[in-house]
């Protein structure tokens, strides 16, 4: 655990201090949903009588229009922190105080709120709940915390006896989610406690927001765990009881609508809405989108839709080759969370390399800018932006680079010649090492060969629009394979052929393991698929028939709209994502509501374009353009037909759209999320158990073996 140490008595950097309840540097805008701190006269009675505060009144907005600005995910929980917990603490303690985290509730924190935001708070030391802790007798303790039965445990433990408590008169308990009775009664029963607590609070920040718009919640349970299972497993509680508190914090009160041929999903569903229903009815001030209660016009918005996916439901996604930067930075780097290290020159001598730590994350705003973008756009961005800063200056400055995208050697040269511009340069000069070395493992892997091959296998044509036959796919596969040195990479190979074509015939497959040389722990990898309803062998398709190949024979239980991108700007990027095609007919409510059922009755309007929209899916013909555009003059030329987004629009029409994938969601599944949204104007929120690489879900589906 990291911490922060502040003297006593001393402001941060001039500005104001915690005791107003402002905003931080970062400030941001709420939707008005969440909890409210017990007044702190009143805490300790409150405590005792009636447990932790839940809700509060919605605040007031001056806006109003029929396209509106929201508050996204990340400002709604950042607007938590500084407001209910950093804010209302300050209110009834100006000093500084100590800060208590467990694991879970630092992860949350840190994913939202920065180090200097909560030092603005007058936070002076941040301390795991986990580890010993010195005393600070004479200041006050904020504690937040998980609502477990460990966390909880520790903190009594901290008031246990009255002579070693660690802290002063003030303390204010924040839990991310609802207390079970048994906790609430442990902590009531804690003398020492409640005679100093001043606040007693559930915040419902229960989840992760890693983006913008996308969240995870931290489910203990194995891929397995959501799939191979009888009735009601264990995951489907945790899962209900934090996406409430998503809900609760973004002031939605959903319809709910999971995929009809998925047990996990309808089970989190039923269980989901139980528990909402319940969270409402004790919250009688908690006001939702939708219901004409928010005590303000122009925060008026439809009432949202939640939609709920599983993994099982299209195993090939994640398993793709994807050549934007996001999801090229997570399959072909090694990351741990959001940190990469990356080799930069050294600052003292620069013909010396040293190892560089970066946090790719929403902070980093160039990472949000490129992150969606194709990997040979990020390098030509970056390049321009470093030629332009050096042209702007000193024509002596830099002196190489031409019209082509700059070297690293020359970026060097760039550095060194303009010292004055080093803060904006450094920034430019981590992506393009960091995007130079996806550049480095693509090459060395081939990889441009490699998905030419994913991308015909899972659209069923290839880059000139052609329809290959069967045979000679399986020979391009075969060779592939035999090229390959990674086992993992063989596998992931075999995978998406199997996957792609609803499954080989006995003799191709034989072909391909020949080939790919598995061992047994792969070979048990590829028949486990099987368990999610995925078909392995399919003698209709032999290539030795010489048919053409049968793509669309029902490749995975998603339906899709069409299998490849007539808008890709690239052709080794014309897959198109499942999750693109039904969140297009979510938004613009065509997705069918027999497919996708809701667990109360939709109004009409909700509704009334399903049957147009599955009516369009049968009669859209697959012949469509896969090949390379006209002006193309290689795989990666770029043709300007563009769409690709930071997810950065603030302005929606209609009401919020949440989608959960259980078991995992790719990174090239979140940036069609992003591009939908921006494209229809419809907000979309995304969550999931994990986000995964290619490299993490085959490690996933090793938990059905």
């Amino acid at each position: 655990m990291s911490s922060a140490r502040k003297p006593k008595g001393t402001s941060s950097r001039g500005t104001t201090s915690a005791r107003s309840g402002t905003s931080s540097a970062r400030g941001t805008s709420s939707s008005g949903g969440g909890s409210k701190s017990t007044s702190p006269k009143a805490s300790s009675s409150s405590a005792r009588a009636a447990g932790p505060s839940r809700s509060k009144e919605p605040e007031k907005s001056s806006k109003s229009s029929s396209k509106q600005s929201q508050a996204s995910l990340m400002e709604c929980v950042q607007k938590r922190f500084e407001k209910d917990v950093f804010g209302s603490a300050a209110g009834a303690d100006a000093g500084w105080k100590i800060l208590i985290v467990d694991e879970m509730s630092m992860k949350v924190l840190s994913a939202a709120v920065g180090m200097y935001d909560i030092m603005e708070r007058k936070i002076t030391l941040v301390e795991s709940l986990e580890k010993k802790r010195a005393p600070f007798k004479d200041m006050g303790a904020i504690y937040v915390l998980s609502p477990s039965k460990d966390s909880v445990n520790r903190l009594v433990e901290d008031f246990a006896d009255k002579n070693k408590v660690l802290y002063g008169p003030n303390i204010f308990v924040y839990f991310l989610g609802p207390l079970a009775p048994q906790q609430l009664n442990q902590i009531k029963q804690c003398k020492q406690l409640i005679k100093r607590l001043k606040a007693l609070s559930e915040i419902n920040v229960d989840f992760l927001v890693k983006e913008k718009r996308a969240f995870l919640v931290d489910v203990p349970v194995p891929f397995s765990g959501y799939f191979l299972r009888t009735g009601s497993g264990p995951a489907e509680v945790p899962i209900a009881d934090k996406l409430v508190t998503v809900c609760a914090t973004l002031n939605e009160y959903p319809y709910i609508r999971y995929k009809q041929t998925s047990g996990i999903c309808k089970s989190v569903a039923t269980l989901f809405k139980m528990k909402m229903d319940e969270f409402v009815s004790k919250n009688p001030s908690w006001w939702y989108h939708g219901s004409g209660n928010s005590g303000n016009s122009s925060q008026e918005r439809e009432r949202s839709t939640v939609l709920l996916l599983d993994r099982s439901n299209d195993c090939l996604t994640p398993l793709m080759h994807d050549f934007t930067y996001q999801s090229m930075v997570h399959d072909l780097l090694k990351m741990e969370g959001d940190k990469i290290t990356y080799k930069a020159e050294g600052a003292e001598d620069p013909s010396k390399t040293e190892d560089k730590d970066v946090l790719l994350n929403e902070k980093d705003k160039l990472w949000v800018e490129l992150r969606g973008k194709h990997i040979a756009q990020v390098i030509e961005i970056l390049s321009g932006r470093i030629k332009e800063i050096c042209k702007s200056n000193t024509s002596s400055a830099f002196s190489g680079g031409g019209d082509g995208n700059m070297s690293l050697s020359q970026l060097a040269s760039a550095l060194k010649a303009l010292p004055e511009y080093r803060e904006v340069m450094s920034k430019l000069s981590q992506h393009m090492h960091i995007s130079h070395e996806c550049m480095d493992e693509f090459n060395r892997n081939q990889l441009m060969d490699l998905s030419e091959i994913e991308q015909t296998l899972a659209t069923g044509t290839d880059d000139e629009g052609r329809s290959p036959k069967l045979t000679e796919m399986i020979s391009r596969v075969e060779g592939a394979l035999l090229r390959m040195r990674d086992v993992k990479d063989r596998l992931r190979l075999v995978l998406i052929a199997t996957i792609s074509q609803n499954g080989l015939s006995s003799a191709d497959r034989d072909r391909l393991l020949r080939a790919a040389q598995l061992g047994r722990d792969e070979l048990l990898v590829l028949d486990s698929i099987s368990k999610l309803g995925i078909q392995t062998l399919n003698n209709m398709g032999d290539s030795r028939g010489g048919g053409a190949m049968s793509f669309f024979g029902n490749k995975s239980k998603i339906q899709r709209a069409s299998s490849f991108d007539e808008e890709s700007e690239y052709a080794s990027s014309r897959y198109v994502p499942a999750l693109k095609n039904i969140l297009s007919e979510l938004v613009t409510n065509s997705l069918s509501i027999e497919e996708y059922p809701s667990v109360i009755p939709m109004p009409a309007s909700m509704t009334s374009a399903a049957s147009a929209g599955s009516a369009r899916r049968r009669g859209k013909g697959l012949e469509g353009s896969a090949r390379k555009k006209k002006g193309a003059t290689d795989k990666w030329s770029r043709t300007g037909n563009s769409q690709t987004s930071s997810g950065a629009a603030t302005s929606f029409q209609g009401g919020r759209n949440l989608v959960f994938m259980v078991g995992g969601i790719s990174y090239n599944e979140l940036k069609a999320a992003r591009d939908v949204m921006d494209k229809e104007s419809k907000e979309i929120i995304v969550g999931s158990t994990k986000f995964v690489s290619p490299s993490e879900f085959i490690d996933d589906l090793t938990t059905l073996t």
